[in-house]
């Protein structure tokens, strides 16, 4: 009975113990989130003009100015021409990276190769079962003929399958390339995701 009623003792001055610091940690976060509310900027029309170059630095350097590669394919702001309509401004209201592509241009680009290496991955696992039919095939036959007609179809598949390899490596390292390309120009993660 005396350990039962120390036990409670304990537990009850815990309680009290980790109420107090709660209560603390929430005191320290209200003033965490007055101070922060304090220090944000709204940015105005006329503020607007700074920001046109790029995207906002915390810096007080000037964010610099997307390079084209091409000077007169490009417009004030650094998009090309194909993402700019006769007056200067963006054809869609459409987030885009430094180089002027779009949300729907990455995702579109991406999924193309995406499904290049899905069909590439979906044959490989074809020419492997019709290899193994072809090599069931040529055991089960006696005649020495018709081995060396199957014997020609294997050796085919084994070609097939050499090539797909080459193509499947391929398509990967686009998926790659195209994948590090996008977050150099500044494309968003959540584009670059399937």
């Amino acid at each position: 009975m005396r350990k039962l009623s120390l036990f409670a003792a304990i537990l009850f001055f815990a309680g009290v113990a980790s109420a107090q610091s709660l209560g603390d940690l929430a005191k320290k976060e209200k003033e965490r989130r007055e101070k922060v509310s304090s220090e944000t900027k709204s940015i105005t029309t006329a503020d607007a003009e700074k920001y046109k170059t790029g995207p906002v630095t915390t810096g007080t350097a000037p964010a610099p100015a997307p390079a084209a590669k091409d000077k007169e394919a490009a417009d004030k702001t650094g998009a090309p021409k194909s993402a700019v309509d006769e007056k200067g401004k963006p054809k869609s209201d459409e987030p885009t990276d430094f180089q002027g592509r779009t949300e729907s241009f990455w995702r579109q680009t991406l999924g193309d190769a995406r499904a290049r290496v899905k069909e590439l991955e979906n044959e490989s696992n074809a020419l492997a079962l019709r290899l193994n039919d072809l090599q069931n095939r040529f055991y089960r036959e006696s005649d020495g003929y018709r081995q060396q007609t199957v014997q020609r179809d294997i050796n085919k598949t084994f070609y097939e399958q050499d090539q797909n390899k080459t193509n499947l490596a391929k398509a990967r390292a686009d998926v790659d390339d195209l994948e590090r390309e996008g977050r150099k120009s500044g494309a968003l993660p959540g584009w670059l995701r399937p």
